[in-house]
This record gives C-alpha cells, sequence and structure tokens, in this order.
C-alpha cells in the first residue's frame, strides 16, 4: 500500500514535469535531465527522496514505514512549484539577456576601436 503512495506521487510528477516542459519521452529521471535549470527548485532532492522511499520499502517488512505526510507535503509544494513556472516567460526572459550582453560587449569594443583609433593618431 505505502509503495502506491509513492509510485502515485513520482507519477503525478512526472505528469507535471511532462506537462510544463514538452518532454514525453524516457524516465523521469531522463526528463528532469532535459528540463535542466528551468525546472524549480527542490524537485530533483525530491525526486530522489522518493525514489530512495521506494527502494528502501521494497522489503516487506519496511512497507509501512513510510513518511505519508512528508509524501503529502512534497506533493503539494511541488503543485505549487510547478504552477509557477512560466516556460515562456523564462525562455524569453534568457533572450533578452542574451542580447544585453551582446549589446554591452558591442559597446565596449566600439569604446576600446576609438580609443586605440585616437591613440595611434588615426583620429
Amino acid at each position: 500500500m505505502s509503495n502506491d503512495v509513492i509510485e502515485t506521487a513520482k507519477a503525478e510528477i512526472d505528469a507535471m514535469v511532462s506537462d510544463k516542459f514538452n518532454t514525453r519521452k524516457g524516465s523521469l529521471a531522463q526528463k528532469l535531465r532535459r528540463a535542466g535549470r528551468r525546472l524549480p527548485r527542490g524537485v530533483a532532492e525530491d525526486v530522489a527522496f522518493l525514489e530512495e522511499t521506494q527502494k528502501r520499502t521494497a522489503h516487506p517488512r519496511r512497507r509501512g514505514q513510510v513518511d505519508r505526510k512528508r509524501v503529502d507535503a512534497i506533493l503539494n509544494n511541488q503543485r505549487k512549484a510547478f504552477g509557477r513556472v512560466n516556460v515562456a516567460r523564462d525562455k524569453s526572459r534568457e533572450r533578452i539577456n542574451w542580447l544585453g550582453v551582446l549589446v554591452m560587449n558591442l559597446m565596449m569594443f566600439g569604446v576600446v576601436y576609438f580609443a586605440l583609433l585616437k591613440w595611434l593618431g588615426a583620429i
């Protein structure tokens, strides 16, 4: 019974990752790796805890030793965290940051080029 709770939690996190990041193929670990830095904080640690708990409760005598409150807390926290994720906003922010860095580099190049030409007496 406790293994079902863990499987349900992992399946729900898997569904949330698939929906938010459009990763359909592979295991949960592969999906998390593909999502990379866009994942909310703590997802990888929570999934690792669920997998460790699942391995630990494989033995029949330990099946009742699942911390259901923690599993429920993990699910609630992940639902909230994935609710705040907006992939389109994050991608557009990355593009804007990249363009900002490019403009700053071009401006610095222009200043250095102008100073070099002034120093050489070409201007």
